[in-house]
């Protein structure tokens, strides 16, 4: 049985989808779309520190989605999805960054936990899975809901375990087909459509992609580096320091 926080990951994941006019049983084809036009938030893409996935910074009332860009696409679009469910959630100014172990689910922090099975439902509807799903699922069909979803073949993994669609006993043989690298065959056989996730267009020599949203403000200069953080600090009216650390943090 799912936890509370698991829960209450999933509810706002549902009211988020149905607040944006998104279909409740249908995959996103573009995340990066949907959280710049129809949820309104700017995100930057860029090239941060190894250790680092995404962050939630927030600026007073302004809030800015950042993602890891050298990371595989799959990865790319749970990130965002984890950071969008920061903000629906209503958690607070103090969250760390995101690093695999927290969005791997090794993170017992309930607004990491959240989080993620807010990811989870929005990338994931549990209506559209179960839809999908054989009543006793190979790895082809871990694989097929994985590319369909625009997910790692993991994720579509724990996605079925946590929904009970698998059991306990098949599901880890699944994660040892996983392990062995069965499941790179299986998607190099299926052959896919590529993403059309805009962040799946994003290479590394396009890096930083930072959102239409920040044109001409001092954000966008302090990442370019056309700006010094101190002078950022001072036209936005907040604290140097503060802004300096969290600068440094995420490796600008």
């Amino acid at each position: 049985m799912a936890g509370k926080d698991t829960n209450i990951g999933a509810k706002r994941a549902r009211e988020c989808r149905e607040a944006l006019g998104l279909d409740p049983a249908a995959p996103l084809a573009c995340v990066l779309a949907t959280v710049e036009t129809a949820a309104d938030i700017p995100v930057v893409v860029a090239d941060m520190p190894e250790h680092i996935d995404g962050v939630c910074w927030r600026g007073g009332d302004a809030v800015v989605l950042w993602v890891n860009g050298t990371r595989p696409a799959v990865r790319r679009r749970f990130t965002l999805a984890h950071e969008l469910g920061h903000i629906r959630c209503g958690h607070d100014h103090d969250l760390p960054v995101e690093t695999f172990k927290t969005l791997g689910g090794q993170d017992t922090d309930q607004r990491e936990v959240q989080a993620n099975a807010f990811a989870a439902q929005f990338l994931m509807p549990a209506d559209a899975i179960c839809d999908q799903v054989t009543p006793k699922p190979t790895l082809e069909d871990v694989v097929t809901i994985a590319a369909r979803f625009g997910v790692s073949t993991i994720a579509a993994l724990y996605r079925l375990n946590t929904l009970k669609l698998v059991s306990e006993k098949r599901s880890g043989r699944l994660k040892r087909e996983i392990d062995e690298g069965l499941a790179d065959e299986v998607w190099a056989h299926l052959d896919p459509p590529p993403l059309e996730d805009g962040l799946a267009t994003i290479g590394e020599d396009d890096l930083p992609r930072i959102s239409p949203q920040l044109a001409g403000r001092g954000l966008e200069a302090m990442i370019r580096r056309t700006a010094s953080v101190p002078a950022v600090a001072r036209a936005a009216g907040c604290d140097p320091s503060a802004l300096a650390q969290g600068a440094a943090a995420i490796g600008l």
